[in-house]
């Protein structure tokens, strides 16, 4: 492979693809804090955060990394510099998506939403927020309930930057990107979490899992929308992207069983039916090409989408055990 073969790649530079070139032995890339990502096409490197060296070999795999670092190379590369704070490239997206998908995913959010015990004054923090329809979601839920503290976070800070633009002034929440697998999460302190169409893209999920269950409150909330089994609209994505696609990671049962062993109690679960409707089928192209996994895989030139398709969504209500009361026995 030649550094000609890498240039279509670099005019994505600045939006996934930070860099990407040939480098010789004793060669430096010095990676900023935060997550990054290195494909290392040919050659032999070794990675140094400061705390150890490891070797990176070169292959189809991409090497996840979190800085500050350095990469030092060690024998003639070729490298691809990705930013791992958005792997399925959403960021570049982000108008797109909320011009195709807000609406439509806010339909889920409030079904989601009709589900939760929202009380004035609680804390929520709603995970992979987006361009905030579930935020939107809770507004509305919260508007009946009184005063709500709401936190949106995401990793792909051009979404939340959708977010903030199209916002309700008068119901305001804090839109934070991180990484929601890796930043420090608080203990005991939540009122609930909730999660639009984001578990099957977690890496980590028992380990999100966890420290979820652990920021909640006894009795908190954890409420969650991800596709059903036979999802016609899931059926479709797949039909029309290039090659396999990797964004659809794990089904619905897997997550609720991973969520059961975290230590949740399930306590209600619903399928969700909405349709896309649209006027073509270049139209339904346009709105698969704004989504972040299938668009950054690419799109197949030879069939077109059909014009309208139903979605399915498996919504999932759980919460964290209550604190257990002492009773007569307790005291004897």
């Amino acid at each position: 492979m030649s550094t000609r073969d890498l240039e279509p790649l670099t005019a994505l530079a600045g939006q996934r693809i930070v860099e990407a070139g040939h480098r010789d032995p004793g060669d430096r890339l010095t990676l900023p804090a935060g997550p990054s990502a290195l494909w290392l096409v040919e050659g032999e490197a070794a990675w140094d955060d400061g705390r150890a060296l490891t070797v990176l070999a070169a292959g189809p795999a991409v090497h996840p990394l979190k800085g500050p670092g350095t990469v030092a190379f060690r024998q003639p590369s070729l490298f691809v510099w990705l930013d791992g704070g958005d792997p399925l490239g959403f960021g570049a997206r982000a108008p797109a998506y909320r011009q195709f998908m807000e609406s439509k995913n806010v339909s889920v959010g409030r079904a989601l939403a009709d589900g939760l015990d929202v009380r004035s004054r609680q804390i929520w923090v709603d995970i992979g927020t987006g361009t905030g329809a579930m935020v939107q979601a809770l507004r509305e839920r919260a508007a009946a309930a009184g005063p709500l503290w709401i936190v949106g976070v995401d990793r792909a800070a051009p979404m939340l930057d959708e977010a903030r633009r199209h916002a309700d002034a008068g119901a305001p929440a804090w839109l934070v990107a991180d990484d929601v697998e890796h930043m420090a999460w608080p203990e005991a302190m939540l009122d609930g979490v909730t999660a639009l169409l984001l578990l099957h893209l977690v890496d980590d999920l028992p380990g999100l899992l966890a420290r979820l269950y652990g920021a909640l409150k006894p009795g908190g909330q954890l409420a969650y929308a991800v596709s059903a089994p036979d999802n016609p609209f899931v059926r479709m994505v797949m039909q029309q992207v290039e090659g396999p696609g990797d964004f659809f990671r794990r089904g619905a049962d897997k997550i609720q069983e991973a969520t059961q062993e975290a230590g949740f109690e399930i306590v209600r679960t619903l399928t969700h039916r909405d349709d896309i409707v649209l006027e073509d089928g270049a139209a339904m192209r346009a709105l698969l090409g704004s989504i972040g996994g299938p668009a950054s895989r690419g799109l197949r030139t030879d069939a077109m989408p059909p014009p309208a398709i139903e979605r399915k969504f498996t919504l999932v209500w759980a919460r964290k055990a209550p604190t257990r009361r002492a009773g007569p026995a307790d005291d004897r």
